[in-house]
Parts: C-alpha cells; structure tokens; sequence
C-alpha cells in the first residue's frame, strides 16, 4: 500500500468511490494515512441486501443488521464528512425509525444533492421535516411499497429539485401532491410507476417548467382523474388503462408521446387524445391503436410527422378490423411523413393512397 499511500487524496478518493461502503471503512485500519480518507466520499452506497447476498446470507440476522447499522453510522454521523454529493440507501430490513431519520438529517446538513432510498415503509415515514426543506437536493428517487403513505407537508421547499421518481409511493390526499409539486419550483422530469391512487381523486401534474413525465401502472384508479397541465413539457410516456377521466391542458410543446393504453373501464379515449394532439412523434401500442381509432370523431394531429405502432402480436389477423379505421387516421394526419410498425410487414398492406410514407 506504500505506492497508493503517497497519491494525492483526490486520487484515492476516486479508487475507493468504487467501492461498496463496508469496504470503503475497512481501508482506515491500512494506516493512518487511510484512517479518515472515507470521511472526504462524495458518493456513499449502503447495499444491506446486496451486502448478505455477497456472504451467502439468504436472510436477515440481527448481528448482521446491528452492524449494518454502525456502518451507516460511522459514515454518517459519527465523523465530521464533508458534503455529500450523493447517499444511496437500500435497506429492507427492520431499521429503528429514529436512526434512519438521523441518517437522512445528516446527508441534508452535509448538502446532499442526490438521494435514492429503496425501504420498507416500517422505516421511513414523512420525518424528517428537514428532507422537505432541501435546498441541495437536485435528484429524489423513493422506491417503497405500496402501504407507505407520503404525506408532504404545506410550505415543502424544493428550490433545485430537478429529477423526482417515485416508485410503489402512495400520496395521502391531492393537497400532498399539490405541495410536492409546487414545492419543486425548477422540477424537468418526474417519474412515477407503480402509483396507488386509493388516496387520491384527481392526480394534478400541474408544473410550468416539467419538460419529461412517465407515469406507469396506476392501482386503484377506477374513479380517479388525471390532470397535466404542463406548457414545456415535450416528452410523455404513459402506460396504463384508462382511469375515469383527464384533464390535458396546455401540451402546445409536446415532442414525442409514447401511449400503451388498455381500456377495461370502456372510457372514451377522446380527451386524452385530444390533449396531445399536437405532438411532432408518437408511439403508439395496437391497444392504443384501436383505442383512437375508436374517436368520435378522429383527433387531427396537425403537427406528426412519425407515427409508429408497437404491435404486440402480428397486425395481419387485424386487417378487416382496421384497415378502414387507418385509413381513415391518416386523413386525420396530414404533415406526416413516416409510418413504422416494430414488425416487418408491407406497408402498402394496410396504407391506402399514401405511397410516400415508407
């Protein structure tokens, strides 16, 4: 270790930002040099999961979440770390709630920008109130389970959140969405999956800045209505079957959508259409397919200039059912330019009079 010893600390903290944190703390017994070199990690990565697979472990002991949560401890709070640029925790095991809320307080006083949280909901709830008064954060990302409830407060203050992804999140009512997203006054891009809307009657994706949204599987949404009213976005990916009602407002900048809509409730699908009609590329899946060519009457896409459809089995079968209805649809569009299917097929099968798409 003499030669790494004599390298600058920025070298050596760059060798040991790949590795895993239990690995990182067992370098300080290398000597003094090393002592305290873990301190100075922007980075800090604790896999408790990862960590049991690696030694065998196919279950969870108690020495071994003990030490878990030293380690954590230690790097966290114990010495006095420098800022922290980014703190991943991934933990499914029973952690006092109190140290965990310690271990986030810590990372927000030492400016942490990115945080990723993978937990059971018996470890974290809505404390602590600092997390919600972030000025450093820039990326958040909360995968949980579905009986974990966020309930943000009023006043929650975001100023340089720009990334959100929430995963198997549960909001407490439509004010605890309203406050995240007014809250996060330079949000781009916000992913949600996995959403349980029990809580929740109307989903309001209200932000003038948010440039990316994807929403993924919604739970529960029989009742419930989406709203997006986001004048800069201009990428939209939802995958789900319709919910009881949208509200789309203010897409004029959408670029590219990519929709794969089942529609078990039979809602007309009028309105979500409607709502991203002027997007320039769309992807659409055969059951989004069918779904607008079932508008009454058809959507005009003024603007779409590539359409491509991502059939899930071969077209061929659906020809009868759908060669009129395309037909039809591309009356609807008349700037476009290219018509894509993700299967091989002879375009001039299922396009009439419109040579010029290939």
């Amino acid at each position: 270790m003499t030669g790494f010893s004599g390298l600058h600390d920025s070298i050596l903290i760059h060798i040991l930002s790949f590795l895993y944190a239990k690995q990182v703390i067992r370098t300080s017994i290398l000597s003094t040099r090393w002592r305290y070199l873990f301190a100075l990690l922007p980075n800090l990565h604790f896999d408790f999961e990862g960590d049991l697979w690696r030694r065998g472990y196919t279950s969870y002991r108690h020495i071994d979440i003990y030490s878990y949560g030293c380690l954590v401890d230690k790097m966290l709070i114990t010495h006095n770390m420098t800022n922290i640029d980014k703190l991943r925790l991934k933990c499914r095991a029973m952690i006092d709630p109190d140290r965990f809320h310690a271990w986030i307080s810590a990372a927000v006083h030492r400016g942490v920008k990115h945080l990723d949280l993978n937990i059971s909901p018996g470890k974290f709830t809505t404390r602590p109130a600092v997390l919600f008064t972030c000025r450093t954060l820039v990326t958040l990302k909360l995968c949980m389970e579905f009986d974990f409830v966020l309930d943000v407060p009023k006043g929650a203050h975001f100023p340089n959140l720009k990334t959100i992804y929430l995963e198997e999140v549960n909001f407490s009512n439509d004010d605890s969405v309203k406050s995240l997203l007014s809250g996060c006054t330079s949000l781009e891009d916000l992913v949600i999956e996995k959403f349980l809307m029990s809580n929740i009657s109307n989903f309001n994706i209200s932000h003038h800045l948010l440039k990316r949204l994807t929403l993924l599987y919604t739970y529960q949404s029989d009742y419930g209505w989406i709203t997006i009213d986001a004048p800069n976005l201009v990428y939209l990916e939802y995958d789900d079957e319709l919910v009881a009602g949208y509200s789309l407002q203010n897409l004029q900048s959408l670029v590219k959508a990519d929709i794969d809509i089942s529609n078990s409730l039979e809602v007309d699908g009028s309105t979500f259409f409607r709502g991203i009609c002027n997007v320039r590329s769309l992807i659409l899946s055969d059951t989004s397919l069918e779904l607008l060519l079932s508008c009454e009457p058809l959507p005009v896409f003024a603007n779409l200039v590539k359409l491509k459809i991502h059939c899930s089995n071969d077209l061929r079968p659906y020809y009868g059912q759908w060669e009129k209805g395309l037909e039809t649809l591309l009356s609807s569009l008349p700037e476009l330019e290219k018509l894509e299917f993700n299967q091989a097929l002879q375009m001039k099968e299922i396009v009439l009079g419109r040579q010029s798409i290939s």
